[in-house]
């Protein structure tokens, strides 16, 4: 990941690392007590791996403060945007970082039962879970509405 030409295999994914590593912090460690998984994946797994990859500029603290400037500029759970949906899958680890109840009416957060992460953004198939049918419907008619003005 250190490799930074764009014909590089997995530049996608340095971008991603670099989005997490100074912006969102969302790091999945096992450090919680009574994970299933043991505590195999330190925080400081994730911290070292910032800095390994992007310099030593990048410790714990760095990163930290990278993620309350980002919860600061975007209002955090005090998010006070408008006209945005806010779609969340009940089985997405991500979905602890979003919001799941509606902070307004023009920004209408749907939690979607026994989804993952993104299942919105798919196409539509017969099998899909009724709550996800919904999600759509829910997204779909928002959309419409804010582009109609």
């Amino acid at each position: 990941m250190q490799q930074t030409s764009w014909s590089t295999v997995g530049t996608e994914n340095r971008l991603w690392v670099w989005q997490t590593c100074t912006q969102l912090g969302y790091f999945q460690d096992t450090d919680m007590p009574g994970v299933p998984f043991g505590n195999k994946i330190p925080i400081s797994f994730y911290s070292d791996m910032c800095k390994d990859i992007f310099g030593p500029l990048f410790t714990s603290d760095y990163i930290s403060q990278g993620v309350d400037a980002t919860n600061a500029f975007y209002g955090g759970r005090s998010y006070t945007g408008t006209n945005v949906v806010l779609p969340n899958g009940s089985v997405d680890p991500w979905h602890a970082l979003g919001l799941v109840s509606s902070p307004s009416n023009s920004t209408p957060a749907v939690y979607i039962q026994g989804t993952a992460h993104c299942s919105d953004m798919y196409p539509a198939r017969a099998q899909d879970k009724p709550g996800l049918v919904m999600a759509r419907t829910t997204i779909d008619s928002n959309l419409g509405l804010w582009l109609r003005g």
